[in-house]
């Protein structure tokens, strides 16, 4: 990451196409490949009906870039590689602030309503595992 995602920082909201874009080039990334398009594709069509072109994913990718989410740069052999600007836990750190200031709720109060009234005993271990490495 360039700026490791600025939390605060405004920039334009990401459509829910770019969205899963985005997502796709964090997962590539966090998985250690170079996020190209080809790359890109593959991971967004993993059991996907509506398989996307390689041409789309560089047009949400271009916004992407216009909006200051990632960069767009080249390999040595000329295929594009995207480099995000923005940490993916910083992008949904401001998401839940922007929807917790919606709701005119505390970021834990939004938690707890994204959270829903039942979670699996899995989940519970989980949010107790995350709950203490807060401390």
């Amino acid at each position: 990451m360039k700026d490791g995602g600025e939390i605060g920082k405004k920039r334009a909201d990401m459509t829910l196409s770019e969205q899963e874009v985005m997502r796709a080039i964090w997962e590539v990334t966090e998985s250690g490949e170079t996020a190209t398009t080809k790359t890109v594709r593959k991971r967004i069509n993993e059991g996907r009906a509506e398989k996307l072109y390689g041409q789309i994913i560089y047009t949400h990718a271009a916004h992407l870039a216009e909006k200051g989410y990632l960069e767009i740069g080249r390999t040595e052999n000329g295929n594009r590689v995207y480099i995000p600007l923005v940490e993916k836990d910083c992008y949904v750190a401001e998401q839940a602030r922007g929807w917790a200031e919606f709701w005119r709720e505390s970021r834990t109060a939004y938690v707890m309503m994204a959270l829903g009234k039942s979670l699996s005993k899995e989940e519970k271990e989980e949010f107790g595992r995350y709950l203490d490495e807060l401390d």
